[in-house]
C-alpha cells in the first residue's frame, strides 16, 4: 500500500451477518496498528434480517481522511454471502484491481469477472459452525472475515485482533472469538 493512498474497503452481507460491526472493528484494528486515520461508514436504514447490507471502511497510513461518503471504487471487497454476487449493483462494483475476500467453501465462477482481480476464499460459515460461533439467526461472520482480511493485507495481526476484541467484547468472549479469527487467518487462500 502506498503511504499516500487511502485504502477503501466495502463489505457486503445480509442483515444479521455482522458486516457493520466488522467495518467498525477493522477501523479500530488499523488505528491500533498506527494508521494515521481510519473511518467506518455504516449504511443503516430499514434493514431487516436477510436483507442486503453494506458497510465501508477507509484506512490511511499517513493521510487524513476527509471524505465520509460511501465507497464506490473499493480496493478490497469482503463478501459475507455468495448470493450477493448475483445482485447487479454489487457485481458492478467489482472492477479491475480489486481484491475479493469471499466467504465460501466452494470455488467461485470467475467467467464474468474482470481478469485483473485477486480472489481469496475463506469458509467463514464452516468455521463458525465448527466452533459454534453462532447467534439466533446463524453464524457470526465478522471475526473470521476480519481474520482473513488481516492475513491477506498484513494491516494487523492476530495479537492486534485479540487486543481490540478483548476491549470491545470482554475477556469472557475472547477465547471463542480468537479461535474463529485464527482458523480464518490460517485457512484463507487465493484462488
Amino acid at each position: 500500500m502506498s503511504n499516500e493512498k487511502i485504502v477503501e474497503i466495502s463489505m457486503h452481507c445480509r442483515g444479521g451477518q455482522t458486516c457493520i460491526t466488522a467495518s467498525q472493528l477493522l477501523a479500530e484494528m488499523a488505528y491500533e496498528e498506527d494508521f494515521k486515520d481510519t473511518i467506518a461508514i455504516p449504511i443503516i436504514g430499514a434493514e431487516r434480517r436477510g436483507a442486503p447490507i453494506q458497510a465501508f471502511t477507509k484506512v490511511s497510513k499517513n493521510k487524513a481522511i476527509k471524505t465520509y461518503d460511501s465507497v464506490k471504487n473499493p480496493d478490497y471487497m469482503l463478501i459475507f454471502d455468495t448470493s450477493l454476487l448475483e445482485i447487479p449493483t454489487i457485481r458492478s462494483t467489482i472492477k479491475e484491481g480489486v481484491n475479493l475476500i469471499i466467504n465460501s467453501a466452494n470455488s467461485i465462477d470467475k467467467s464474468d469477472l474482470p481478469e485483473n482481480i485477486k480472489i481469496f476464499l475463506v469458509d467463514a460459515t464452516g468455521i463458525c459452525i465448527k466452533r459454534n460461533f453462532m447467534h439466533a439467526s446463524g453464524p457470526i461472520l465478522n471475526i473470521p472475515m476480519l481474520g482473513a482480511f488481516g492475513k491477506i493485507t498484513g494491516y494487523y495481526n492476530l495479537e492486534t485482533m485479540e487486543k481490540i476484541i478483548k476491549k470491545e467484547f470482554g475477556e469472557n468472549r475472547l477465547e471463542k472469538n480468537m479461535s474463529v479469527a485464527k482458523d480464518a487467518y490460517e485457512s484463507v487462500k487465493e484462488v
